[in-house]
């Protein structure tokens, strides 16, 4: 269970906690450090043994980093904390360590983890309902546990604790009208072997599509694999990308795999007999084809399916996807997000919605707030927003800037004894919550203010 942790039945009592965070996500860790920096008592539950998430879990180990179009980097705060500690590339287990160490430095934050959350209880009041509590279930014994707390944040992926008190959402394209399927999932798996000074130095724009290497990240790849043909009709490979982990294996993050309900167990169990079957298949497909690439062998795998999206929830505000497309900076911004509207299919045949072109936006606070619910904020990839601007907004340092303001949110909102709507509502109160942000380093408008440090970051990322 390790250092960090407490049993369930070991956590004091629900009415000494002023915030319940709920996910071991990024997120959730930002949410938790923000709220306990500014004085309040955190309780941090995750489904899982660690803290990380997909960082962990899914193996995602590389950053999807928002930057202007000069390449300056748009994202600071705690995401920075998170990314100077980690660097570019890292192995799931460092960034295990690294969340759990910054977690353990702030006193006032009570780590629970491998507690699941299965029941929500509200209050309703005119117009709308309260979070009373969140009822757990051990995922080591299967003995439940109630937390409770004058404030909750929902830092889960697919918004569990929402969906659970019955906050309305959406799934997938649901809003498109189509249907409610999302887009496709990845198993991502390593290899070894791989010459990565042979591969970097390789690298041909002409011979093998957009794409490059920085450091200890290759990107692209497509003109290679245009002709792969997988061995399941599910299965697109679209294009590789690669990251050189801190040991010297190789992390592969490739393989779509499509109709896949990230909501449903049996499907990702199935996605992830799917992704195995074909990764050698990929394997080998890439060894006389790839510089760098004649002696890579098979590796390891993910513990968890990557699922980029299942719930999109209905929020005071929906980020649309003209909103990204055109910019949108909004007057209640609590972090800027530029990532391209990166969608992956839905269906095998799906071809690109969007060229793969920057435009910085705000992420508004008001797509954080589940509409009718007073004390309850939602934190990561399943804020309120279209199907097609979540293509954007579900990366990984986007949500650690969404977690970091709904900590800062529930700390502002104890304070003034008032609920998170009344927070959206009030101008002064969001006036307050940005300078907040900003005293703490949070980028919310452009231009970025260009200086020494600033540059040395851009730099230091591979994007100055």
């Amino acid at each position: 269970m390790g250092p960090l942790a407490v049993r369930a039945q070991d956590v004091p009592a629900p009415s000494r906690a002023d915030l319940l965070v709920v996910g071991g996500t990024p997120a959730g860790a930002a949410a938790a450090l923000a709220a306990a920096r500014r004085g309040e008592r955190v309780t941090l539950v995750s489904a899982t043994g660690d803290l990380g998430g997909v960082l962990t879990g899914a193996m995602m180990d590389q950053w999807d980093l928002n930057v202007a179009p000069d390449g300056v980097p748009i994202e600071d705060g705690i995401f920075e904390e998170m990314y100077a500690r980690l660097g570019d590339v890292f192995a799931p287990e460092t960034a295990a360590g690294v969340l759990a160490r910054m977690v353990a430095g702030q006193p006032r934050i009570t780590v629970v983890l491998d507690e699941v959350p299965v029941a929500v209880s509200t209050v309703n009041f005119a117009g709308g309902a309260s979070v009373d509590g969140v009822t757990f279930r051990s995922a080591r014994t299967g003995v439940t546990s109630e937390f409770a707390a004058p404030y909750v944040i929902d830092a889960t992926d697919d918004a569990a604790v929402a969906a659970l008190a019955g906050a309305r959402y959406d799934v997938g394209r649901e809003d498109s009208g189509i249907d409610d399927r999302t887009q496709a999932v990845t198993l991502m798996f390593t290899i070894t072997g791989v010459d990565w000074d042979a591969l970097a130095a390789a690298y041909d724009p002409a011979k093998y599509g957009a794409g490059g290497v920085v450091e200890r990240r290759a990107w692209g790849y497509s003109d290679i694999v245009k002709d792969y043909r997988p061995l399941d009709p599910r299965v697109l490979v679209r294009d590789l990308n690669l990251g050189l982990m801190p040991g010297g294996d190789v992390s592969v993050n490739a393989i779509d795999v499509v109709g896949i309900d990230g909501l449903r167990p049996g499907d990702l169990r199935l996605a992830r007999q799917v992704s195995e079957r074909e990764s050698a298949r990929l394997v080998a497909y890439l060894r006389p084809r790839l510089p760098g690439f004649e002696r890579a062998r098979l590796g390891y795998f993910a513990p968890d399916v990557y699922v980029r999206e299942t719930r999109h929830i209905a929020g005071l505000e929906r980020l649309t996807t003209s909103d990204v497309w055109f910019g949108k900076v909004p007057a209640d911004t609590i972090g800027l997000s530029s990532y391209p509207i990166d969608l992956h299919p839905v269906d095998a045949t799906d071809e690109p919605a969007y060229a793969p072109i920057r435009h910085v936006y705000g992420i508004p606070f008001g797509a954080l707030v589940p509409r009718g619910f007073a004390n309850l904020l939602v934190a990561g990839p399943a804020i309120s927003a279209s199907h097609l601007a979540s293509g954007s907004a579900r990366v990984i340092p986007t949500t650690i800037e969404e977690g970091e303001a709904a900590g800062v949110a529930a700390a502002q909102a104890d304070r003034a004894r008032i609920d998170f709507i009344a927070v959206w509502r009030d101008r002064n109160q969001i006036a307050a919550l940005r300078r907040d942000l900003l005293a703490n380093d949070v980028v919310l408008a452009l231009p970025v203010a260009v200086h020494a440090d600033r540059v040395a970051l851009a730099e230091r990322r591979g994007r100055g």
